[in-house]
């Protein structure tokens, strides 16, 4: 991906790793230590990108976090 994604374009990029990770297993034991790890992903990531805080990521992934164990199953 070229250029420095928005807040928007943002929200997507995190929203798909947090779904990637949770799928993978790669989630931990809570949203706050969650969120953390992908604001640092994407940080090291995008560098450039519009400037994001912890609560900022933990509300773009609070509703998946809180459907993992649904879509490990299937469900």
């Amino acid at each position: 991906m070229t250029g420095t994604p928005g807040h928007k374009m943002s929200a997507h990029l995190i929203e798909g790793e947090a779904y990637r990770r949770i799928m993978s297993g790669r989630a931990p034991e809570t949203l706050t230590e969650f969120a953390s790890q992908i604001l640092g992903w994407f940080r090291q990531a995008y560098p450039a990108a519009s400037l994001l805080t912890l609560k900022d990521v933990e509300e773009q992934i609070r509703a998946t976090w809180h459907r993992r164990h649904e879509m490990i199953r299937g469900g």
